[in-house]
């Protein structure tokens, strides 16, 4: 499992330079560690946050997303039910509907855990100095992306669709000079908000 949430190394050098963080607007959120919307997380580290870093937002998609994979585990979870009505696990040798069986829930708990762990690790950090985005593709690799506040260009944002406006969770799209061009978050809660906390930083540090 990739090294996410983990306390900063001591020797992590940090810039004594950092903007301060802005008394942002209060919105409403949680400090819950499953939150997809934490303003000021409380105990929330991750591998290469400065000793006196501060996050000032993590983000993860709208939980709604986790639907799909929810609703496909269910599915496969009765999938063998199905197949034991109609008499299919019969017409197999003796002791392979058991094997059968065994091997089927095992892929659906990976399956179901996979999507749980995609959601959950899937994060983005707002800090005084820098956006950081985590990408979780499997348990064994994830992509770290991130530009310097100073060199965002442009923040925009958008909701698309009846669900998106219901549930209020649409992209944020951040347009960069570093190296990473463009920072995609997608399906994220509150995207409105999220614009206005970041070009409120961008502004204090400009």
């Amino acid at each position: 499992m990739p090294d996410i949430f983990i306390s900063p190394s001591p020797n992590t050098e940090v810039d004594k330079d950092e903007p301060q963080v802005l008394p942002v607007e209060k919105f409403e959120h949680s400090h819950s560690r499953f939150s997809a919307f934490n303003l000021y997380p409380k105990n929330i580290n991750f591998q290469t946050k400065g000793k006196e870093e501060k996050v000032i937002l993590m983000l993860r998609q709208h939980p709604i997303v986790n639907l799909k994979w929810i609703f496909f585990s269910i599915i496969l979870f009765f999938i063998p039910f199905a197949f034991t009505k109609i008499g299919f696990l019969e017409l197999l040798p003796r002791g392979y509907p058991l094997i059968l069986v065994m091997v089927w829930y095992m892929v659906t708990f990976i399956y179901a855990v996979e999507g749980f762990f995609k959601w959950y690790f899937n994060v983005f950090f707002i800090t005084p100095r820098r956006v950081i985005d985590v990408d979780f593709s499997n348990l064994v690799y994830k992509r770290v992306s991130e530009a310097e506040i100073d060199k965002i260009q442009d923040v925009s944002y958008s909701t698309s669709g009846a669900i998106g406006t219901v549930f209020n969770f649409g992209d944020i799209s951040i347009q960069t000079s570093s190296e990473v061009r463009e920072l995609s978050l997608e399906g994220v809660p509150s995207p409105e908000k999220v614009a206005k906390i970041l070009n409120d930083i961008i502004a204090s540090v400009h």
